[in-house]
């Protein structure tokens, strides 16, 4: 029996909000969970039936969002945009331009500020709430978006985590991934309480899909293992919707007398607990059960009790064809030919609006396919660019990263090299102070010497003055002494007379303690002679006629005339 009770997860899913009034917390107490995720949590579990009065919904979640606001919570504003988005959903019974209206400023929230965990969430309750209200391919962007995250996300930063992979699962199961559906499912199954309705819920729902993919052995298995969690939960509606889906696994084994025992006990347990809905499937299986076993008058029973059960609504349209064909094959079986063809006119006409749907569906499906491969391509194409563009920019960060570096080189070697040209600079310029240092120690002697030298032929002169006046004195009186004082005189006078060997020496030493001073008086006054240059370089040292004489072995008279001489050539030269 694919007697899954889907329906019942549809709406457990969709009207989880009739017990917010008793499981919702207060805006205080909501303030002071210190755990982010368990503080979201009770966020989206908030009141927001208030009996379509959409301003009790505002000013309920008002205090919310001051809250939100208050603490700056992009997480807790986003919940707010949810509730708001839910409570109107609610409200309205329908699509309706308020609620996408939160949902757009939920979207635009974090587009300022990034979150993947509630990025994911926002497009699965959107998406699910196009798909509750059949707006299938509008949520096909949300749900392959959602989709996408799911590689991104930290699924222990999910708040509800269950209740949203379910609502992933429910639109991967309508349109026929049933492996994606139960993934979702799996990965949700460790979040689950044991021996609670919740996981009781997403065990079974996992069967459920598995049974759609014919996977009847792992559908077995998950099945009683629903069965031991209800049974843990003393949950006698989840045992009497596991028990109709046991049945129909039985059944299609060959155990028909426990298939019939399993779905009455479903049946029962149904009605016991108003679950109306399943209670009808279940009928409904077993009077075709009892139709397949020819036994005409209880298929009517049962039949009967389902079409009482039945409501006049598009989700029944599947089960009114085949409650239709079930009722025409028991009038057949009962002989009343009139009946048949009445149920089998029935039967075809709904058949025609079912098969309707049912194309509607599969157009669906092919649509699905191919927005799944549009956005496939999308993202391709949209990570083909990023890489594109990561390589760019990878590239020109090279290209200035080696500029930088070439600048840095160009740099550190005008650096090096205009360090090394002060250093070759420093070291001639020691060189150079060096050089001076020496010249200058050199110059110091040579004056040194030329001033001792100057010193020393006035002294010599000063003596050989004295000599003479001895000389003249005592001539007279001791003719031996006279000889040698005169010896001593012409010795004196020896030494003191410049020869020109003499001359060249002195000439050297002056030229370096008065550089250029001869050659530029020889250049300026193109006239002079040697003998010129001597008078001139002794004039020079600041000497007297007396001691020139005596250098230069003339008399007094010959020095002045010769000075004379000198001073007419050099006034000559000037005009």
């Amino acid at each position: 029996m694919k007697t899954i009770f889907y329906f019942f997860v549809f709406v457990s899913l969709v009207l989880s909000s009739n017990f917010n009034h008793l499981c919702g917390q207060s805006v205080v107490e909501i303030a002071a969970i210190k755990n982010p995720v368990v503080q979201l949590e009770a966020a989206l579990q908030l009141p927001i039936r208030f009996d379509g009065d959409t301003i009790k919904l505002k000013n309920a979640l008002a205090p919310f969002l001051e809250l939100a606001d208050k603490k700056r919570s992009v997480a807790l504003k986003w919940a707010y945009y949810m509730r708001m988005a839910d409570g109107f959903s609610i409200a309205f019974d329908r699509i309706n331009s308020s609620s996408e209206r939160y949902y757009r400023l939920a979207e635009q929230l974090l587009r300022v500020h990034p979150d993947p965990e509630l990025e994911m969430l926002g497009c699965a309750r959107e998406g699910y709430y196009n798909f509750i209200y059949r707006r299938v391919k509008e949520a096909f962007p949300f749900f392959l978006r959602a989709n996408d995250l799911k590689s991104k996300v930290t699924i222990k930063k999910i708040p509800m985590v269950v209740k949203h992979y379910q609502f992933m699962a429910s639109f991967y199961s309508y349109i026929g991934e049933q492996a994606n559906a139960v993934a979702y499912l799996e990965e949700a199954l460790p979040f689950t309480t044991p021996a609670a309705r919740e996981r009781v819920d997403l065990i079974n729902s996992i069967a459920v899909y598995l049974a759609k993919d014919s996977l009847d052995h792992q559908a077995f298995t998950y099945l009683n293992r629903a069965m031991d969690e209800a049974k843990l939960a003393k949950d006698s509606v989840w045992i009497g919707i596991i028990s109709g889906n046991l049945a129909d696994h039985a059944w299609r084994k060959g155990e028909k007398e426990k298939a019939i025992g399993l779905v009455k006990k479903n049946i029962e347990l149904s009605m016991r607990y108003n679950e109306r809905k399943d209670a009808m499937r279940a009928n409904l299986n077993l009077a075709n059960w009892y139709i397949e076993l020819k036994e005409w008058k209880l298929a009517e029973q049962y039949v009967m009790t389902c079409e009482s059960l039945m409501e006049d609504k598009p989700y029944f349209l599947k089960y009114k064809v085949e409650l239709a064909k079930s009722k025409s094959n028991i009038m057949r079986g009962l002989g009343r030919g009139g009946e048949e063809l009445k149920q089998l006119h029935l039967y075809l006409m709904l058949k025609d609006s079912l098969e309707k749907r049912m194309n509607d569906k599969e157009i669906q499906k092919m649509l699905w396919q191919r927005e799944s491969e549009k956005y496939n391509r999308t993202i391709q194409a949209t990570e083909e660019k990023r890489i594109r563009t990561k390589r760019m920019y990878q590239f020109i960060g090279i290209v200035f990263l080696l500029i930088f570096a070439i600048i840095v080189l160009l740099v550190n070697k005008s650096k090096i090299k205009i360090k090394m040209r002060n250093t070759l600079l420093e070291k001639d310029q020691l060189a150079l102070a060096y050089e001076k240092q020496l010249l200058d120690q050199e110059l110091m002697i040579l004056r040194n010497s030329l001033t001792e030298f100057t010193a020393t032929i006035r002294q010599n002169d000063v003596v050989i003055q004295q000599l003479r006046q001895e000389v003249a004195t005592i001539s007279e009186s001791d003719p031996a002494y006279i000889t040698q004082v005169t010896d001593n005189l012409n010795a004196l006078l020896q030494q003191h007379i410049m020869t020109d060997e003499r001359w060249q020496k002195f000439k050297h030493v002056f030229n370096k303690v008065y550089p250029a001073y001869l050659a530029q008086m020889r250049q300026t006054y193109p006239k002079v002679t040697e003998n010129d240059l001597k008078i001139l370089a002794l004039l020079k040292l600041d000497l007297s006629n007396a001691s020139m004489s005596e250098l230069l072995c003339v008399s007094v008279e010959a020095v002045r005339k010769a000075k004379q001489r000198l001073k007419k050539k050099l006034e000559h030269t000037e005009k």
